[in-house]
């Protein structure tokens, strides 16, 4: 009786054991290597929280404190704002309800931070001068179902503020948010903006990347010229193949230098989108429907780019490619590099 009491216990402890090995994965929250992406771990812990998670939010946009890399914040299309003090070990709520689509932390006065998104129908834009203690509105959008999806201030004045809506309207603050000055509406929506000494960004999901140089007032595109080379021989504006896109990163050492992401893959320019060169990636046909993008500062040959939960690694520009699979049940929609240690990156995984 004994040895199959011994033999049962064996047994449930081998069930438990596999049920253990093979449990689902994660499905969002933020991810993280410190090697440069040899390996990455899920860093979702809830500071002082038993058991507490950040796994299951879906993190629309990671960044940094400007003048201390273990200050991290992760904006989430579900559960606010959290802010890791740890470079990532635990996370904080610092902002609830909001559905945040995109934050900013001004430069000079990293407590000054601002979360766009939308709540209770209406796109929003709150903000805090205190580091996520407390929180004011300083815009909301009267028509409804239409979410501010992207903010940026200038670097070299941080009191200018552009936000950019779902209806394609971009609008300007100069004043850090006390009034604002509708600038254009493209009329398409806008997915996501950067604002570096070269110019102001806007990307649209449809109609591609448009530059201002004179802080919003006119705008150029610079996706008119993109094309596509899959092997076909035939070259043609991706806009006729119903492609959108979806992120874009613009090297703020390199002027000219910007990377791109479309639902075919990712594009690079080196003269400010006059000419774009088709990144394949080593998937079937080369093609993918790349989401994030971002390259280490200072050294822009090192890029990493996000197909569903498949992390690519370039260390040439775009060249060749070195893969690694995220064990998640979403895709990889963000990433953020340390300034100073650029071999830890993060990335931000969305629920689908």
């Amino acid at each position: 009786m004994k040895n199959k009491i011994l033999l049962l216990t064996f047994s449930l402890a081998l069930v438990a054991a596999a049920c253990n090995l093979f449990k689902a994965p994660v499905a969002a929250g933020v991810i993280k290597t410190v090697n440069g992406g040899t390996d990455w771990q899920f860093s979702n812990a809830v500071k002082d929280v038993k058991n507490g998670s950040i796994g299951g939010l879906s993190i629309s946009k990671l960044a940094f404190d400007p003048q201390n890399d273990q200050v991290v914040y992760a904006g989430s299309y579900v559960g606010g704002l959290y802010k890791s003090e740890d470079s990532g070990e635990t996370w904080k709520n610092i902002l609830s309800k909001i559905l945040v689509y995109d934050l900013a932390v001004n430069p000079r006065d990293p407590k000054t931070i601002y979360a766009a998104g939308s709540y209770a129908d209406h796109g929003k834009v709150i903000k805090t001068t205190d580091g996520g203690a407390t929180w004011q509105e300083v815009y909301n959008e009267a028509s409804a179902q239409n979410p501010v999806r992207s903010v940026v201030l200038d670097p070299a004045n941080p009191t200018q503020v552009v936000i950019g809506l779902h209806s394609g309207s971009v609008i300007r603050s100069g004043d850090s948010g006390s009034s604002w000055k509708l600038l254009t509406n493209f009329e398409d929506r806008v997915n996501r903006m950067a604002w570096q000494s070269s110019g102001l960004f806007v990307l649209l999901q449809n109609k591609g990347l448009a530059v201002s140089t004179d802080g919003g007032n006119s705008f150029q595109f610079r996706t008119e010229s993109l094309v596509k080379d899959l092997g076909s021989g035939t070259s043609s504006s991706i806009s006729g193949y119903s492609d959108t896109f979806s992120q874009f990163y613009v090297d703020p050492n390199i002027d000219g230098l910007i990377y791109l992401t479309t639902s075919r893959g990712p594009y690079k320019t080196m003269d400010g989108g006059n000419t774009w060169t088709f990144l394949r990636l080593p998937t079937k046909g080369g093609t993918g429907n790349a989401r994030a993008i971002i390259a280490v500062p200072g050294n822009s040959n090192v890029v990493y780019t996000s197909v569903d939960a498949t992390v690519y690694k370039s260390l040439d520009g775009g060249n060749t490619w070195q893969t690694q699979q995220i064990l998640t049940g979403g895709f990889v929609n963000a990433f953020l590099i340390d300034p100073q240690k650029p071999q830890i990156v993060y990335g931000g995984i969305y629920s689908q």
